[in-house]
């Protein structure tokens, strides 16, 4: 039986994975962060319609003034 071809990606090694674009002037972070207040941010975030990241910033943004 003879062999599928297969196409190959043209890939360079080691390339890395593409994100979304970020906002011009932003600065991604990680902190860790109990399960139960990621799920109560969660929460407010959405009686709000907005996201968890809005959330926090506002929020962040508002305790800096």
């Amino acid at each position: 039986m003879a062999k599928k071809k297969t196409a190959k990606r043209a890939t360079k090694k080691g390339a890395k994975k593409t994100s979304p674009a970020r906002a011009t002037g932003k600065t991604q972070i990680s902190i860790s962060l109990p399960e139960d207040l990621v799920e109560k941010i969660d929460r407010m975030a959405a009686l709000e319609n907005r996201n968890r990241s809005n959330y926090i910033a506002t929020a962040l943004e508002n305790l800096a003034e």
